[in-house]
């Protein structure tokens, strides 16, 4: 249940969306320094080449739709429209990649390909390796819980589904990754280490998304 200062911050973003979409750049100022980086995290988990230019379009998109937020948070609606944004870039992607008969079609490319490899402890690099493996909606699921912070009531109105949908994908979404970690090679140490205590490693993930190293 939220407290009272947190409903009365979720209130105020909100009210901050609105001035901005009538011209009070002072408040788009504003809503951007508190979340850019953290929708920009969410993207990073997912596709860190494109992760900027996606950021850019779900702000964008905020200002643009006229229609009142009808979500329990700012934070909802927000990650909300980069959800959107996110499978808008998939299905984009799949139809180039019907265009070319010579195009293999993969899974997205993921912060653990050689371009979006960051530092990071060996936990954090064994459970991407794990988090790769999860389908879609579970990687999403874990993504907005975990690194992102948002509540089970938030993340229902992103997947647009009941908070009871939520709890049970995040309670399947756990099981598999555990199942994930310990099917992976690794280290035995670095994998006792990270199933001691998955759930904290998972909230930590956010601190590897940083900015993209440079190809040597």
């Amino acid at each position: 249940m939220a407290t009272q200062d947190g409903q009365d911050e979720e209130d105020h973003d909100i009210a901050l969306l609105y001035a901005w979409r009538s011209g009070d750049r002072a408040a788009g100022d504003r809503l951007t320094r508190q979340y850019y980086e953290r929708v920009r995290g969410f993207f990073r988990l997912r596709v860190p080449m494109v992760a900027d230019d996606l950021t850019q379009r779900t702000f964008l998109a905020c200002t643009e739709s006229m229609e009142r937020v009808r979500t329990t948070s700012f934070r909802a609606f927000l990650f909300g429209v980069a959800r959107k944004m996110l499978l808008k870039h998939f299905e984009a992607e799949s139809r180039k990649s019907h265009s070319f008969e010579e195009f293999e079609v993969g899974r997205p490319q993921s912060i653990l390909s050689p371009s979006g490899v960051v530092t990071q402890r060996r936990e954090h690099w064994l459970l991407l390796r794990a988090l790769d493996r999860l389908p879609d909606e579970m990687q999403t699921v874990i993504a907005l819980f975990y690194v992102e912070g948002l509540r089970a009531r938030e993340i229902a109105d992103v997947l647009d589904v009941p908070t009871s949908t939520v709890t049970t994908r995040l309670s399947r979404a756990r099981e598999t990754l555990r199942r994930e970690v310990e099917g992976l090679r690794a280290p035995a140490e670095v994998r006792r280490s990270l199933l001691s205590d998955i759930e904290t490693w998972a909230r930590s993930l956010g601190a590897t998304v940083g900015p993209l190293r440079p190809l040597r």
